[in-house]
């Protein structure tokens, strides 16, 4: 998204998951000036998810993300975190193949269900800053996204 525009400053998703429910956010930082440029990216962007993801957008964020497993693994300190949070989500240790093979059972199919789930859920939006009154309420969001 940053690539794309010169007025993003910043992008980055956040995701929290559990067994009945889940927390996906996408935080873009960006000049104040382009409050409405900026929704209109998230926008164009969330609306782009209702067509599906590709089979080889699909294997270049699973070799993203198995990139980022292995370097948030790379000091003794990371390698504890992790052990730590896999005892909490799995009950136990996972290796990085473990890891690398879960990955790998997903499919696009599974992707594009979650992310129809969530386009049909109704969206939050935190606005900080000066423009505020450039963002669309939350009521015009809503009615973009559907």
């Amino acid at each position: 998204m940053s690539q794309a525009h010169s007025f993003v400053d910043r992008a980055y998703v956040t995701n929290s998951h559990f067994t009945d429910s889940g927390i996906f956010g996408l935080t873009v930082q960006g000049p104040g000036s382009h409050s409405t440029d900026l929704m209109s990216v998230v926008l164009e962007e969330l609306n782009e998810l209702r067509s599906g993801i590709s089979d080889e957008e699909l294997v270049m964020a699973k070799n993203r993300l198995k990139m980022s497993i292995l370097s948030e693994m790379e000091t003794r300190a990371d390698r504890l975190e992790e052990i730590g949070r896999n005892y909490v989500a799995f009950g136990g240790e996972l290796t990085f193949h473990q890891f690398c093979k879960r990955i790998d059972e997903v499919t696009s199919a599974d992707i594009n269900a979650a992310a129809e789930k969530m386009l049909a859920s109704k969206p939050t939006i935190l606005v900080q800053g000066s423009a505020i009154n450039l963002v669309p309420s939350i009521t015009d969001v809503q009615r973009q996204l559907n």
